[in-house]
């Protein structure tokens, strides 16, 4: 008699997280085309290639969903955190670290900011907009420094470091990284005069 096939955890945890990581790949290109309010679970479920019931098991409602989606952006896009800026470093190396960090982000967040355009008032949009925002805050803090007293400085540098900005340099044809140099160059200016 042959011995009992042993039972693998690993291999069933392997495809629950295969199964989960299409549901949410597939929520986000829903989300992308068409919003988070009017995607539908039975939409995400086609897409991923999935029951229904499957989507309803892992993600019990469209919050749920919602929210799983969200955390995946946070982590696939590296969203920096105040730390990345060293407050006992001078000025000038904080505040490229400040627009090289935000820049950068913003690169990694083509979709995510695609999806917040379509359903910026999306409850859990909602909910990440002030965490992005309390946390962009504290990264200003840290790289404005003493200068952060200054409430001008910190609107000034708050306008220099938005996607919008970043976007119009874009637009105009110059390069990410050159965008970066004129940021940086512009919101020193301002803080040294």
């Amino acid at each position: 008699m042959a011995g009992k096939r042993p039972y693998r955890l690993g291999k069933r945890q392997a495809s629950v997280d295969d199964t989960k990581r299409r549901i949410t790949e597939a929520a986000t290109q829903e989300y992308a085309e068409k919003g988070i309010p009017e995607t539908s679970m039975q939409a995400v479920a086609r897409r991923a290639d999935v029951a229904p019931g499957t989507v309803l098991y892992h993600y019990p409602d469209p919050e749920g969903l919602a929210s799983a989606v969200v955390e995946s952006w946070i982590v696939e896009m590296k969203a920096p955190s105040p730390e990345v800026i060293d407050p006992t470093a001078p000025l000038d190396e904080r505040i490229a670290a400040l627009v090289t960090e935000l820049y950068g982000l913003y690169e990694r967040s083509g979709k995510a900011y695609q999806i917040y355009a379509k359903s910026p008032n999306y409850p859990v949009l909602k909910r990440y907009e002030k965490w992005w925002y309390d946390n962009a805050n504290q990264m200003m803090l840290r790289a404005l420094g003493d200068g952060a007293a200054e409430p001008e400085s910190m609107q000034v540098v708050s306008v220099l470091v938005n996607p919008g900005f970043r976007g119009t340099l874009l637009m105009s044809g110059i390069s990410p990284h050159r965008a970066a140099e004129i940021t940086t160059r512009m919101a020193l200016d301002w803080l040294n005069r």
